[in-house]
């Protein structure tokens, strides 16, 4: 984890995946990008994902120009601006750069005014509490560039010793049209168990995908 410091309410969570989010308030701008203890002025290379979450509003002048080097670009439904200059664009769309987000949000029509490629963005479904195995399992809906989806189960349990951990990673494949006619509870009594229920039931960014994408297919059949 980094911390800002031009910005005490901005934090870079960093994963090995390659993943970098950023998360805080408000509108962020370049001096954003100075941290309190990395040396590196680099550091940024080290990932080609860049998330940001929600509670941030925008990217001003000269912060994603940090980031150019990325190949995916998340932003939350929060984002209402982003700042890149005509430079970066050319050479996000030539280097085929790819914006992740919600259905009808700033993200998707960033990507189609820019001719940028757009994906709906991993959805966060629940987390299962498995007692018995003394298992945690974080649940998430997926979305790949081929079209697929599946649902995504990272486990984690109790290693050999104290502070170690076990567990692993699964994902259970979708039918591509798996979203056609299907409500929340249908998805809730179909894809998934009884214990995560009520999480599914009260998703948001849930729901939001499956109305929308409903209307997009009624409209595209009609």
């Amino acid at each position: 984890m980094y911390f800002s410091k031009h910005n005490e309410k901005i934090t870079y969570i960093n994963h090995y995946s390659g993943l970098l989010e950023v998360e805080g308030e408000g509108l962020l701008c370049r001096e954003d990008t100075g941290l309190r203890h990395e040396s590196d002025k680099n550091w940024a290379k080290e990932y080609d994902t860049l998330s940001v979450t929600e509670g941030i509003t925008g990217l001003g002048d000269g912060y994603i120009e940090f980031f150019s080097h990325i190949d995916c670009l998340i932003l939350s439904r929060t984002v209402e601006t982003v700042a890149a200059s005509p430079e970066l664009l050319k050479s996000w769309r030539k280097r085929k750069v790819l914006i992740c987000g919600e259905y009808e949000t700033f993200a998707e029509r960033f990507a189609d005014e820019n001719g940028l490629r757009f994906l709906h963005s991993d959805i966060h479904l629940a987390d299962d509490d498995i007692e018995i195995a003394h298992e945690h399992d974080i649940i998430t809906l997926r979305f790949h560039e081929n079209g697929s989806s599946d649902i995504h189960y990272n486990c984690f349990t109790p290693g050999s010793s104290a502070g170690s951990y076990g567990g692993g990673e699964y994902a259970n494949p979708l039918p591509r049209d798996f979203y056609v006619g299907c409500t929340i509870d249908d998805f809730a009594n179909n894809f998934l168990n009884e214990r995560v229920r009520g999480q599914i039931l009260s998703n948001e960014t849930l729901k939001r995908f499956l109305e929308i994408s409903n209307e997009r297919h009624r409209i595209k059949n009609v």
